[in-house]
């Protein structure tokens, strides 16, 4: 794989306009390009003022070079093996990032992390996110944790406070089911909110390693340790300790169901297990009604873990125009670039950036620093683990397990098991 520093003279004129951008901030003289190019870069959603901001200081040092952008309207794996693919791509770790490294589909962006100094300040389990066989493949931006957002005002009535364990953590569900109030929502019709009970659960209960070996696809749905999680899941929801719409909710419904959008409308669940990207959906009052706390511990001999949906940029090994994709990544992880991101991203709320001071971040953010911080392990969403082929079967698969249990219907733990199986 052609390293980040190619002889090619026309991208060692774009490298060296690029830190020289870094070194000498956005205000930098342009760098001459030989012929006018047009960079199609990738994005989850419409450019935000941040990333607007960061094309435009690349314009300045690359006068030639216009930056197109796109959202996503397909499956990020058509994008990447279509020709040709764009130049650059915003995307998370996962089952897709894992697929396109093997392949050799992407650029190695490890020069880019030493030479910015990205490797000197993320480190560790969020470094691991990205990294394979010590190599890096994309320049991060920000990252999403998980935990449960509970009813502040349902806790405060009944005195409760955030349980650490799993013994308070159920207890505290059936004190809540004997006041007449359902203690979990959840979204039976979206996998990727749901499917985080069994990120958490496996992670707490067989550990990191384990549950790394099961979403690489090394353990089978019937192994007991997988089994002992869907029995332990299904026992909450035969306890009634979810809502009984959650099969049919939608991931605005659950949060909704949580945190009423207007005062004269009474909570129908006190927890749901979430991150707070999911939030953006609510309005501000909404968010106000919720606290905070960690999936608590199941057993105290697995190491802390959590489940993080971080977000980077990446460039195909293909990409037509890929030396000025490489100048442009180097915008992006400069001190100018990561500052600004960190900036736009900590103001949002709903992700904590790789950089800046965490000192600096609204409360909200913190705690989820300060989470992530502490874990010793991270893994990607179990959703986002798993070929996209499955996602029909985990729909299903949960709208069966919110829906039988202690429902008078035969709750086939075997045949569920068996289905997810084939489906991989």
């Amino acid at each position: 794989m052609k390293n980040l520093y190619s002889s090619l003279p026309r991208y060692l004129a774009l490298l060296a306009g690029t830190f020289l951008l870094a070194a000498c901030g956005f205000g930098a003289q342009p760098t001459p390009t030989p012929e006018p190019v047009t960079l199609r870069y990738v994005t989850f959603a419409g450019l935000d003022a941040a990333e607007q901001a960061l094309i435009d200081a690349f314009r300045t040092s690359h006068p030639s070079v216009t930056v197109a952008t796109e959202t996503y309207n397909r499956a990020p794996e058509e994008y990447l093996t279509s020709t040709p693919p764009p130049d650059l791509m915003l995307i998370t770790p996962g089952e897709f990032l894992d697929g396109a490294i093997d392949r050799n589909a992407l650029v190695d962006l490890s020069d880019l992390w030493q030479q910015a100094g990205v490797d000197a300040q993320v480190a560790g389990a969020l470094a691991a996110l990205s990294e394979r066989g010590g190599k890096q493949y994309y320049v991060p931006t920000g990252y999403n944790w998980n935990g449960i957002y509970y009813n502040k005002q349902i806790f405060e009535q009944y005195g409760i406070e955030p349980p650490r364990t799993w013994d308070e953590f159920t207890q505290l569900a059936e004190t809540l089911w004997l006041e007449g109030i359902t203690p979990f929502a959840i979204s039976g019709g979206d996998p990727f909110m749901g499917t985080l009970w069994l990120d958490y659960l496996n992670l707490r209960l067989n550990g990191p390693a384990f549950h790394k070996e099961f979403l690489a696809g090394d353990v089978p749905y019937d192994d007991p340790r997988i089994r002992t999680i869907f029995e332990l899941w299904a026992s909450l929801v035969e306890k009634g300790y979810f809502l009984q719409t959650s099969a049919s909710m939608g991931i605005d419904d659950a949060l909704a169901a949580v945190a009423p959008s207007a005062a004269s409308i009474s909570p129908q669940a006190a927890m749901v297990l979430s991150g707070p990207a999911f939030l953006g959906a609510l309005a501000p009052a909404q968010r106000e009604q919720l606290g905070f706390f960690p999936f608590p511990i199941l057993d105290t001999a697995q190491p802390p873990a959590e489940v993080v949906m971080a977000i980077g940029y990446m460039i195909p090994s293909a990409a037509p125009h890929r030396d000025e994709a490489l100048a442009f990544a180097g915008v992006l992880a400069s001190d100018e670039g990561r500052d600004l991101m960190a900036q736009d991203i900590a103001g949002s709320g709903l992700y904590a950036p790789f950089f800046g001071d965490p000192d600096a971040l609204p409360d909200s953010v913190r705690q989820g620093v300060d989470l992530v911080q502490s874990a010793q392990a991270l893994t990607a969403p179990y959703y986002m683990s798993v070929p996209a082929r499955m996602w029909p079967a985990l729909i299903a698969m949960q709208r069966r397990l919110l829906t039988e249990p202690g429902s008078g219907q035969v709750f086939d733990l075997d045949g569920l098991l068996a289905t997810l199986e084939t489906a991989r």
